[in-house]
């Protein structure tokens, strides 16, 4: 009897709150951990196309649920929820197919649009740690080092000071501006940057034009 009254009252204060349930992860009581890595799984398996991820930040509790930031690749942020006994849940309101479809148009723009040009890949060389990540307007410190296509370096802050910049200020190529975003202190990347998101026709330095470039980059820290 007692059991059926609190589930009965769950039930009414998620109405009340205005959560739907989307679907149910597990039936076992789980811990905050657990529902931050089972929110991850979730979200990168089925809302997201292969080779795109979604970060997940700090775990917190409201009205009785696990509610867990998402930080989504074009750039939005929206709240889930989990039960504590594995129900996942997004705020009423929040269509997902409507999301699903922003982040593929957002990254089919990002594509260049002549048969010469590719798209800008990400590759997370080993992982970083914590649950800030970058976001445009944070000012970051990072080591890199960056060659062509055929393996010539042409720059790296190895044996020198780091680098340090604001994302999204146009302080550097817009492969970097769109690279780094996501990332975790300590992480490393690999980007794969084409010459329209880089130096295009004109090149620089001893960058050739219509050059693509590719960086490996370690980020330091975040401000």
């Amino acid at each position: 009897m007692k059991k059926t009254v609190v589930i009965v009252v769950l039930i009414l204060l998620l109405e009340a709150l205005g959560y739907i349930v989307f679907t149910n992860l597990n039936s076992n009581v789980i811990t905050p951990e657990e529902a931050k890595v089972k929110a991850g799984e979730f979200i990168n398996e089925n809302l997201l196309q292969p080779g795109v991820t979604a970060s997940v930040g700090e775990v917190s509790e409201e009205a009785g649920l696990y509610k867990i930031p998402l930080s989504l690749p074009n750039g939005t942020s929206i709240n889930s929820y989990i039960s504590k006994d594995g129900k996942f849940f997004f705020p009423e309101g929040v269509n997902i197919e409507e999301v699903k479809e922003q982040i593929a148009n957002s990254l089919e723009n990002n594509n260049i649009n002549n048969e010469n040009s590719m798209e800008l890949k990400t590759e997370i060389l080993s992982e970083g740690t914590g649950d800030v990540i970058v976001k445009a307007g944070d000012s970051v410190t990072v080591d890199y080092t960056g060659v062509l296509e055929d393996g010539t370096q042409f720059d790296s802050s190895i044996g020198r000071a780091p680098f340090s910049f604001n994302v999204g200020a146009g302080q550097v190529i817009q492969g970097w501006d769109q690279g780094l975003i996501g990332m975790k202190v300590g992480e490393e990347r690999k980007l794969t940057i084409p010459s329209d998101m880089a130096y295009g026709p004109s090149g620089a330095g001893s960058i050739p034009p219509n050059a693509t470039l590719i960086f490996t980059i370690k980020l330091i820290s975040i401000e």
